[in-house]
């Protein structure tokens, strides 16, 4: 059950008539351990070691870090890989029960994820890897302030200092509070911007989610919603803080999921945002709601004069609304030539995107897609439809798309303009060469570092990178 994908038919005939044979869809075993020998060592060792397909002792799964990600990935299977759907086999309860047998036995036998490690060799360079900073929570966005010193998100709600290279572990003061999971741990921030003109206004964005608290039926509630603030830090404390994009009321929902939450300001001066779909997907087809949709406003959040839909905010359009369609785009970047905005979107189960974010445009979402809904069905028989924005790539599987960033750095010049793509669940960047709005070709430059959250190039020429899972900051030069 890895997710490693080796081609192996025999393998895979046996797998599929296993999920044929009615004798062992109702055979009834509860112990981990053996629905692991019945099933799993076949094709991966019976003792985890691996055979015909990887093993379980290297600490690696490629194909996602979380509970719920690997147990998707045993039920619905990978979309092209070798890995099918044991939903037809196991019950819900023997999904878990051989699960955590595996994670128990890794635990037991001492197995831990690998160190960041890069490639020996990429095409171009030998890459340094520095790690600044680990057991931080869930880092989320970056930005250079000055020369030495930048700062960064933490999604629990916090946003601290890189100076010279080293954290300085006490929190902003005065920062607004983020939302709070029904468990009671706050939880929300996310991508931090500059203005333009920071260093004569020193304005910092600040993107999270916002809570509305209430009580429904004498039990206490929540709604959330996206919310941009921008303010100043001066001798560590948060101050003057303005509102920039304040959700209506009747956009904060009790869904905590697909906030989305990029920003990026553009060559004109123009503040992008994007909101995900909020798990209401067919509001990404509604120019009244916010979620699914790329936004475009002043800094201090006013529209933008020129959006595609001004003219019809008389019918409940919204006016910030630049482009639509989308699922959860958790990557924007300004292309260093020719100024566009490029967006990484996460699609369903299969179908990550890249796509070049227009005016009036409409990404397809969810009435076209590459891949299929969690559970495994089909969310919709079309691929493409009339009038919809084809991706300018997209990948199957899922690798859980990131930060993206283009690479402008004096230190990297034989990666002049290509983009550098962050994966969560391949826990990956990768190199993508492009010929106008064509991939020509990807690399893999660093593997089994985390989930990659954000990229950004600092003023030494560096790519720093923020890693979720373990909480950490790398330092990436070429060596020599």
């Amino acid at each position: 059950m890895s997710s490693r994908p080796k081609a192996n038919s025999l393998l895979i005939a046996f797998a599929l008539s296993l999920i044929a044979s009615p004798l062992l869809r109702g055979q009834d075993l509860g112990d981990g351990e053996e629905i692991y020998a019945t099933y799993c060592a076949q094709c991966h060792g019976p003792n985890l070691e691996g055979g015909q397909f990887p093993g379980f002792l290297d600490g690696m799964w490629n194909f996602g870090s979380s509970y719920n990600t690997h147990r998707n990935n045993i039920e619905f299977g990978i979309p092209g890989t070798q890995m099918v759907a044991w939903g037809q086999v196991l019950k819900q309860d023997q999904i878990d029960n051989v699960l955590q047998f595996i994670l128990d036995r890794e635990a037991k036998m001492g197995v831990k994820p690998p160190p960041p490690k890069p490639i020996s060799e990429t095409e171009h360079y030998t890459l340094n890897v520095e790690v600044l900073a680990e057991g931080l929570e869930q880092p989320w966005g970056m930005e250079f302030i000055d020369e030495r010193t930048a700062v960064f998100s933490e999604f629990p709600g916090r946003l601290r200092l890189l100076v010279d290279s080293e954290v300085d572990y006490r929190p902003i003061a005065n920062t607004p509070r983020p939302a709070t999971r029904p468990t009671g741990q706050p939880f929300g921030y996310m991508d931090v911007a500059l203005h333009p003109n920071y260093k004569e206004n020193g304005w910092i964005y600040l993107c999270y989610i916002d809570e509305i608290p209430e009580i429904i039926d004498d039990e206490p509630n929540r709604r959330c919603a996206t919310r941009i603030v921008r303010g100043r830090i001066k001798n560590h404390i948060w101050v003057d803080q303005e509102d920039v994009y304040k959700p209506r009321s009747d956009d904060y929902t009790v869904i905590y999921d697909h906030f989305g939450a990029r920003m990026l300001f553009d060559s004109e001066g123009f503040l992008h945002l994007s909101i995900g779909d909020r798990g209401r997907m067919l509001d990404s087809q509604s120019l009244a709601r916010p979620e699914g949709k790329f936004h475009r406003m002043h800094d201090d959040g006013r529209p933008a004069e020129y959006n595609p839909y001004n003219s019809m905010e008389k019918y409940g359009v919204l006016p910030t609304v630049y482009a639509y369609g989308t699922r959860n785009a958790q990557g924007m970047a300004l292309h260093p030539v020719t100024k566009e905005i490029w967006a990484a979107e996460h699609g369903p189960m299969g179908g990550d995107e890249l796509n070049v974010v227009k005016a009036g445009a409409n990404y397809g979402w969810p009435l076209a897609t590459k891949g299929i809904d969690r559970d495994g069905t089909i969310q919709t028989p079309y691929k493409s439809l009339p009038g919809m924005e084809e991706p300018i790539h997209y990948w199957i599987p899922s690798p859980a798309v990131g930060g993206i960033e283009f690479s402008t750095s004096p230190l990297f010049t034989k990666w002049k303009n290509d983009l550098l793509v962050g994966f969560l669940k391949h826990q990956q960047i990768i190199r993508i060469e492009l010929d106008g709005h064509k991939v020509v070709k990807e690399e893999v430059i660093l593997r089994e570092s985390g989930r990659v959250r954000e990229m950004k190039t600092g003023p030494d020429g560096a790519l720093y990178v923020l890693i979720d899972r373990r909480g950490m900051i790398l330092r990436l030069t070429p060596k020599g």
